[in-house]
């Protein structure tokens, strides 16, 4: 099993000779006046990852969650509750997920007290993201789903009355460790008179010669209707309809090309992130993450979207330098976390133009990046990959600074953009691409 993506990071250190570049970055950030002209300044989701630990393991987990982390010694969000809540609270939310990173329900007390006090005046949903590894017991899938329920029935009368969904997340990989009958346990429980205003779905990945779903409509004695758009529809014997959404396989983490290839399952066309990205492209051609919603219903947000590690880390997805982040612990509120990464040019230049058109910019420099934008088969991780090193983010900052300049939204010292330029050459950066 590799390493989980979380202790890579955390892992691998930035070589002394390339430690300046940062500190140049940090020095120009902090010279910079504030812009005035920015994305928005709410967030319309958020997802919160309660833990990276998930005792499934699935083979194709990008992330590539560890199964236990009780030999690690770490912050956790789940442990401390306050920060995280406080600053959501903030945020003006739409919709509030509890996601991973790891499997949720490994914390089931802190999603308990999430779905009873998260709020915001616009809220409408709260959803939980689970493998439902934990309906593996009958006995005790009936206890958690019953205090989950608990904790939504009784929020105090003064948050915002707020759907609540579990969303199972079930396909080819998810079924060689637990199989489908965790899945169906929760989905018969849900029909239970008392549990029917319980949203459910279920969330796949579209693979060719997965019969997992099929599979799982046997089991509950079901039908599946055609599928359309990357949905399709499990017809219940009692009347109800569970909505399957299919998404791209993520050929990262745990998985690569080669394991791929030795797999009784293959990626369809569909299923490449250049084609199944085409859903979440807006009205300008732009596919901007940061602001918007990859459900089975595509949104295009008026806020941000927005998630929480179980560090602690506050992110805009795919919005910002992920090595610069507010951290819950050391924040305020919200208001105090979105002037922090607004302060940063790479946050204002990724929430309105998204991180392919950042792989363009590097590419002048930094040839390699158009490859990773173009072959990278994720949605979530490019800006990652983009940013993973200092002289990356050094001339992404200094070439979104001179874009910035010249339509007047911010003003730099000249001094500092020539002593970027000088630091990167004298690393041997090709600066001959400038356009």
């Amino acid at each position: 099993m590799p390493v989980s993506l979380f202790r890579q990071g955390s892992d691998s250190g930035t070589p002394d000779d390339l430690q300046p570049l940062d500190e140049f970055r940090g020095e120009i950030i902090d010279a910079l006046p504030r812009y005035t002209e920015h994305g928005p300044t709410f967030a319309s989701t958020c997802y919160v990852w309660p833990s990276s630990e998930c005792p499934v393991g699935c083979g194709h987990c990008n992330y590539a969650s560890p199964m236990s982390l009780t030999r690690l010694t770490r912050y956790s969000v789940a442990r401390d509750p306050a920060p995280v809540m406080r600053l959501m609270n903030g945020m003006g939310l739409w919709k509030a997920v509890l996601s991973g990173g790891g499997e949720p329900m490994v914390e089931p007390e802190f999603c308990e007290q999430f779905v009873n006090e998260i709020d915001s005046p616009n809220l409408e949903e709260i959803e939980l993201i689970t493998a439902a590894h934990f309906a593996e017991d009958e006995k005790e899938m009936r206890r958690r789903v019953r205090a989950l329920v608990t904790a939504w029935r009784t929020r105090a009368a003064g948050l915002a009355q707020a759907n609540f969904t579990i969303r199972i997340s079930l396909d080819w990989f998810h079924a060689q460790r637990i199989g489908v009958e965790p899945a169906a346990r929760v989905i018969r429980m849900l029909g239970e008179d008392d549990l029917r205003d319980v949203g459910c779905y279920i969330r796949s990945v579209l693979l060719e010669d997965d019969l997992t779903i099929v599979k799982l409509a046997e089991s509950l004695g079901a039908t599946l209707s055609e599928m359309s758009d990357y949905q399709q529809e499990i017809l219940l014997p009692d009347g109800r309809t569970i909505l399957v959404y299919f998404k791209n396989l993520i050929v990262d983490g745990r998985m690569n090309q080669r394991k791929l290839s030795r797999l009784p399952i293959s990626l369809p066309t569909q299923s490449r992130a250049d084609v199944f990205g085409k859903r979440f492209v807006n009205e300008v051609g732009k596919q901007v993450p940061a602001r918007t919603y990859n459900g089975p219903q595509v949104k295009h947000l008026d806020g941000l979207a927005c998630l929480i590690d179980d560090d602690g880390k506050v992110r805009i997805l795919e919005g910002n330098d992920p090595n610069r982040c507010a951290d819950v612990r050391k924040t305020d509120d919200w208001q105090e976390a979105i002037q922090f990464l607004y302060a940063d040019p790479l946050t204002v230049y990724l929430v309105d133009n998204g991180p392919q058109e950042l792989a363009s910019l590097l590419a002048e420099a930094f040839p390699e990046s158009a490859r990773l934008a173009a072959d990278t088969n994720q949605l979530y991780h490019l800006t990652e990959l983009l940013l993973a090193k200092p002289d990356r983010r050094l001339y992404a900052t200094l070439r979104v600074l001179e874009t910035h300049a010249a339509e007047g939204r911010i003003s730099v010292e000249q001094d500092l953009m020539e002593r970027g330029w000088a630091m990167l050459a004298q690393q041997g950066v090709d600066l001959s691409g400038r356009s």
